[in-house]
């Protein structure tokens, strides 16, 4: 039985947390904790997409998985308690895993921002498991805003079921196996200071993804499996003293104060304690001699390991700069018990640690910490709206987005529908880095039934000054998405895409391939139009709707019989084209 929400504790260093999730899965998958998962879009790598059917509670447990289909993709599965707005920032996570390992694929389970932001705001990866083997990493933002991490690896056996503890406080983060610490940092500028959710992901490589051994192969099972149970997150509430050190008599110290002073592009981020005595140390900040603020109040028990997070914001231009601390109000009783002190335990500039950003100030004064701006980088001109081109003759229209990765030369691809080519070989102009993309028109005429967009990249290059490689950013059919209408091609060769011409005269707003799918209807979408939908294979995602609420009743629209689902309260309905029914299992409710 793990331990109940509300549930307080305190550890051997006094650091208090209270149960904010708590999760054994004997009751199923509760939104509650979890939220919506992942559904829908290509990965980054182009190798996987995301399939909710690939996350399940079974047998008392959270299994999240990878799977190949029958068309050769592979799909996984993913979640994480922020979509429930179930968050920490400092505090515990504890869980049992076991990891099934298979060639090119990972389990990654991880704490990621409430914020999105990412690697600004952080990502602790308590668990990820590349080539089989147990790694934790840490990552935050450099000086210009890129990834910059640090991974340990602990040599244990992830294929056997382990108990998995992380704990994250200001100053120190670690995480700990079946009891033993086998990763920890330290350093205030590499540990998130932001809120947090608790999840887990599969992920499948690609060939070129040297780090993971490259993708799945004929030994690559069709399903790999992580397994997850008896899950615990406890928020940091403070710290329980066992003596004065503030004139009072002991107790709880509150939390650290979080607080941004200034205004600006700029970004210092102070992390500030003290040695309370009869009141608290206060101090001033000043940037090149220009306070920012008025006088501070430090809050953080040094001695608790505790930190204050003040944020500086303002506009420094290139060259060297000067943050200043100023200790106002020293104190002192007699002994080292009762000796007012401010501590800076560290400083960070745009994300990036100064080197020098720790000082101890036992009596009235500053102390000056240098840092420094790179210049501006020089400005682009910017990015073109790409292409706009039509190929091929008809009435029916499938808009393609397409963009690059340009080196040595462009993109060139092929389109053709349903095996056969429309217009000539075809040359990609927008820069996918710069969120362009060009606008492809097919027309056709294509009769009512299943049809098969292939697009073919026939130019890949790779060297030491780059890879070339083609963007699917979005496809379109009468108006209507492709059920899946996106993917990236690292290299040469075909992709497939299907979609379907309903019926004369009806038109949808989502369309069903042969495979999977996923379709995700929020509260306020209005009048959805599904075509192809397959009941016992395909999900309906309802976000928004009370499941107490739901009407079904059969319909006819455009000439097209169906069935239209509606809900009490609420003008949003969906139509589910030559549909006579669906079952309980084929609607999922957050």
């Amino acid at each position: 039985m793990v331990s109940s929400v509300g549930t307080v504790s305190t550890d051997a260093s006094g650091n208090q947390y209270r149960v904010v999730l708590s999760d054994d899965f004997s009751a199923g998958y509760k939104f509650s904790n979890w939220g919506t998962v992942y559904y829908n879009g290509l990965y980054s790598n182009g190798a996987f997409w995301w399939n909710a059917n690939d996350v399940k509670v079974t047998g008392g447990e959270m299994q999240v998985s990878v799977s190949r289909h029958a068309n050769g993709s592979w799909s996984a599965g993913g979640f994480n308690s922020k979509a429930a707005n179930k968050t920490i920032k400092y505090g515990t996570v504890e869980f049992d895993a076991r990891v099934e390992t298979a060639q090119g694929t990972q389990a990654a389970i991880l704490m990621w921002p409430k914020s999105d932001v990412w690697p600004r705001d952080g990502e602790i990866d308590i668990l990820e498991t590349p080539k089989g083997k147990a790694m934790h990493t840490v990552h935050w933002a450099g000086a210009n805003g890129q990834d910059v991490y640090s991974a340990k690896l602990s040599g244990v056996d992830t294929g056997q079921t382990h108990h998995y503890k992380m704990t994250w406080l200001p100053n120190l983060l670690t995480i700990a196996i079946d009891g033993k610490v086998v990763a920890s940092w330290t350093n205030p500028g590499v540990i998130p200071d932001t809120a947090m959710g608790f999840g887990a992901m599969g992920y499948v490589a690609n060939n070129s993804q040297a780090w993971l051994g490259g993708g799945p192969n004929s030994s690559t099972p069709s399903k790999v499996t992580t397994h997850i149970d008896n899950v615990v997150m406890s928020q940091w509430t403070g710290t329980t003293t066992g003596g004065p050190t503030d004139g009072s008599n002991g107790g709880t110290v509150p939390p650290p104060i979080i607080r941004t002073i200034g205004t600006g592009t700029d970004t210092l981020v102070l992390k500030i304690s003290q040695d309370a005595y009869n009141g608290s140390a206060q101090y001033t900040i000043k940037v090149d001699g220009q306070q920012i603020g008025g006088t501070l109040t430090a809050g953080a028990s040094h001695a608790s390991g505790q930190d204050d997070v003040i944020t500086v914001k303002g506009n420094w231009g290139a060259g060297s700069h000067k943050v200043t601390v100023t200790f106002l109000n020293d104190a002192y009783g007699g002994s080292a018990s009762l000796d007012r002190n401010l501590h800076v335990d560290g400083i960070t500039f745009n994300g990036a640690a100064l080197p020098k950003g720790t000082a101890y100030l036992g009596q009235n004064g500053g102390v000056d910490f240098g840092f420094s701006k790179p210049g501006l980088p020089v400005e682009q001109p910017p990015p073109s709206a790409g292409l706009v081109k039509t190929i091929g003759t008809g009435s029916d229209s499938i808009v393609m987005k397409v963009s690059q990765d340009a080196y040595n030369g462009n993109c060139q691809y092929i389109v053709s529908v349903d095996g056969k080519q429309i217009g000539t070989t075809l040359t990609a102009s927008a820069s996918h880095a710069a969120g362009a993309s060009d606008t492809i028109t097919v027309k056709g005429d294509w009769g009512a039934g299943a049809h098969k967009l292939t697009v073919k990249f026939i130019s890949d290059a790779s060297g030491p000054g780059g890879d070339r490689n083609l963007y699917i950013d979005d496809l379109t059919y009468k108006g209507a998405s492709f059920a899946r209408d996106s993917h990236t091609f690292k290299i040469n060769g075909p992709n497939d895409f299907r979609f379907n011409e309903a019926p004369e005269g009806f038109g949808a707003t989502y369309v069903g391939t042969a495979f999977k799918d996923s379709f995700a209807i929020r509260e306020g979408h209005g009048h959805v139009v599904i075509d192809n939908f397959t009941s016992g294979v395909d999900k309906l995602q309802f976000t928004g709707f009370a499941q107490s609420g739901l009407r079904t009743a059969a319909a006819t629209e455009n000439g097209v019989s169906g069935l239209r689902i509606s809900f009490d309260g609420e003008s949003d309905t969906v139509f589910l084209a030559q549909i006579g029914k669906v079952a309980a299992s084929d609607m999922l409710f957050a």
